[in-house]
């Protein structure tokens, strides 16, 4: 009897459970049915990518090349077959003018300023608009401050001309009634380095605060009332909870807009102070100095090396600049 008992209290091993065939494979379907659907909504993105990123990368080429196209024959025959390699003669262009010095520092005077001012003041803005209570007016100062984002700089320009013509701007118009002498604002370059940066930042600013609202918002709000509840003022809460919890935010920003570092909007610098070659020494960079070169000369071989130089330069500082970040903090990098 004891060696029954001990038999029967002995455990059972478990038999395997038998999976139901069936609803493992119709998981699996509905994965590739939702697969699929995530594909078809990413196409059009990526035949985008495919048509104006991917495939004319071919015309690296011309960097490298002296190109000299003949009358009725295909781009790709005139490219690598009649046009002979020029080496690095083509970035020689780049540093033949006196001018580039001034160039240089014009393009990186003015992205420095835009990187350091479209991080701090979109932030402040983001901060004081999450702390309104009222929906509707915080919605109506974002539609305000985002609208201009949306006009091309053409349009921008035009409306600037109005405000600074020189006989019937209203600037100038102002100026008349309260007896001052009138300004010749396209002829007067010690004006244009804060216009222009004034005009970037109303511009863009409603754009890089809708980013950092976004990421705000998505702050658990029980931090914020904890700390009230500790007594932490305003700029405590903005200290040690809003600015640690941005970072993650302001590193991308960051390191995004350093690889673009050597390149320029060509809207801001050509179409607002409308081409005027009086104020060429502060609002030619190197973007427009380019355009200028190739509607004198039409050699499309600068025109790739320049470009080519630009996004290399560009892709160096970006690796740099990630690196820096990773060192500060490992995770606000993005690889």
């Amino acid at each position: 009897m004891r060696n029954m008992r001990d038999i029967k209290n002995q455990k059972r091993p478990r038999q395997p459970q038998k999976q139901n065939k069936g609803m493992r494979y119709g998981k699996k379907g509905t994965a590739q049915k939702q697969d699929k659907a995530l594909l078809a909504m990413s196409l059009p993105a990526i035949v985008w990518y495919l048509v104006f990123a991917y495939l004319p990368l071919f015309g690296i080429f011309f960097a490298f090349k002296r190109f000299s196209p003949k009358p009725g024959e295909s781009l790709l025959k005139n490219l690598f077959v009649n046009s002979p390699w020029a080496g690095l003669d083509n970035f020689s262009f780049l540093f033949r003018s006196s001018e580039m010095p001034g160039i240089l520092f014009n393009t990186l005077f003015y992205n420095l300023v835009f990187l350091l001012l479209d991080i701090v003041i979109p932030i402040m803005l983001a901060v004081v608009l999450a702390e309104l209570h009222s929906r509707f007016f915080s919605g109506f100062v974002q539609m305000v401050l985002l609208l201009p984002y949306f006009l091309s700089y053409v349009t921008v320009g035009y409306c600037l001309y109005g405000f600074l013509a020189t006989d019937e701007g209203q600037v100038n118009h102002v100026l008349r009634m309260l007896g001052r002498a009138t300004v010749q604002w396209y002829q007067s370059p010690g004006y244009w380095r804060v216009i222009l940066i004034l005009v970037e930042l109303w511009k863009t600013m409603g754009y890089a605060m809708v980013i950092y609202l976004c990421a705000i918002t998505a702050i658990d709000r029980t931090l914020y009332e904890g700390a009230r509840m500790d007594g932490a003022s305003f700029w405590q809460r903005v200290r040690l909870i809003t600015l640690p919890m941005l970072r993650p935010t302001i590193a991308t920003i960051f390191i995004l807009r350093t690889g673009s570092l050597l390149t320029s909007d060509f809207g801001l610098f050509y179409q607002v102070p409308m081409d005027s070659n009086s104020l060429q020494p502060v609002t030619q960079t190197l973007d427009v100095y380019v355009y200028k070169a190739l509607m004198t000369q039409a050699n499309f071989s600068y025109s790739a090396a320049s470009s080519f130089l630009q996004n290399a330069v560009g892709f160096v500082l970006l690796i740099l600049s990630n690196l820096v970040v990773k060192k500060i903090d490992r995770d606000s990098s993005l690889i």
